[in-house]
């Protein structure tokens, strides 16, 4: 008989709330060379966020608010980010 073994799925954590999640309960968000894309295939540096459970495609807006407050994102990218890509982060989410 043949054994079958599920792969378990990997887990990241928000750079909001530091939950551990797994990768389906979380949207990533990268920036390369200035371009913002949101859960989609990209390149560049990733920032896990919490996914909003009351609408579909949409970070958690306390997760997101959070994560700007404590400048995760400059973390999570490893660059220097301004008053604009904060505003361009907000846009690309629909939390602005």
């Amino acid at each position: 008989m043949r054994q079958t073994t599920e792969r378990p799925e990997p887990v990241r954590s928000c750079i909001g709330c530091r939950t551990k999640r797994s990768q389906s309960a979380l949207m990533r968000i990268t920036n390369a060379a200035g371009d913002i894309q949101i859960d989609g295939p990209s390149r560049g540096r990733g920032a896990w966020i919490c996914a909003d459970k009351t609408t579909e495609r949409q970070v958690a807006g306390e997760c997101l608010e959070t994560a700007i407050t404590k400048r995760a994102f400059a973390r999570a990218w490893r660059i220097d980010i301004g008053a604009d890509d904060i505003t361009n982060i907000r846009r690309h989410t629909g939390r602005l």
